[in-house]
């Protein structure tokens, strides 16, 4: 049944890194069921999936890519740094320009608005205008593991961690209906021996939770993919599997049926 559009919405897709593919199944549902997304904010891996997205009114062809070529992805984190990171980035600077075809905000098919946080301010950062890339490149840098980039007079890093699930912006631009993406919504009860990396890692995901739980707070409604069970029993080499993909993407499908008479009754009342 088609939405009849009556009011203006908002879709907001949070940080997660690996778990961001489940942003993918999310809009994937959505567009399925005709209901349209009017304006769009992303954090981190959010900002990488919903730039494809506003540019191109579209998921499947990133889908397909990242399913057909997921390894042709990691030659980019091997891409060394002795500053700031682990990984300099130049790689990914060329991939994303790539593809997102150069692109600047103006010029996407939706309104797009993604976050990035200043290592020098520590503010939140949003950027709207310019090319996308550089703003995104921003956004998925995550510390220590990116260098940060050097960009518009400001040091960004992962806007995962000053908004997670960049909501507020969306209800600032007008939308009336606000559907969030928290990929961090429950903080996982781990009792393991950790390493130096795993406190680091614990330490951040501890973080981001209770970070999101307050970006989210004023949503309509909010898609909690339940992707850290799964996610817990894969090693790094791993991840970029196919058939790992596919998991990830289906859970956001998942969660995005399960609310689906939700989002319409939000829409229609």
């Amino acid at each position: 049944m088609d939405i009849k559009k009556k009011k203006t919405i908002g879709l907001a897709l949070g940080s997660g890194g690996l778990r961001g593919l489940a942003h993918i199944g999310v809009i994937k549902v959505l567009l399925e069921n005709k209901i349209p997304v009017d304006i769009i904010s992303g954090s981190s891996a959010g900002a990488l999936v919903g730039a494809y997205l506003a540019v191109f009114g579209e998921i499947e062809t990133l889908e397909t890519m990242i399913l057909k070529n997921g390894r042709d992805f990691l030659p980019m984190f091997f891409d060394f740094s002795l500053r700031g990171g682990l990984v300099n980035g130049k790689k990914i600077d060329i991939f994303l320009e790539n593809l997102l075809k150069n692109t600047e905000f103006s010029k996407t098919k939706i309104p797009f608005y993604t976050i990035a946080t200043d290592l020098i301010s520590g503010q939140s950062i949003t950027f709207y205008f310019g090319k996308i890339a550089p703003a995104v490149r921003g956004s998925i840098s995550v510390p220590v593991v990116f260098k940060p980039l050097l960009y518009k007079n400001k040091l960004l890093i992962d806007g995962g961690l000053s908004d997670p699930v960049p909501v507020e912006i969306l209800k600032e631009k007008g939308a009336d209906v606000v559907i969030a993406v928290n990929l961090y919504h429950k903080n996982e009860f781990s009792d393991k021996k950790f390493t130096f990396s795993g406190v680091a890692m614990r330490s951040t995901r501890i973080a981001l939770h209770n970070l999101s739980k307050k970006s989210v707070t004023e949503a309509s409604i909010i898609l909690n993919p339940d992707i850290s069970y799964y996610l817990k029993n894969l090693k790094m080499s791993e991840y970029f599997k196919p058939e790992n993909i596919k998991k990830i993407i289906t859970i956001g499908e998942e969660e995005t049926k399960r609310n689906l008479s939700a989002i319409k009754k939000l829409l229609t009342n």
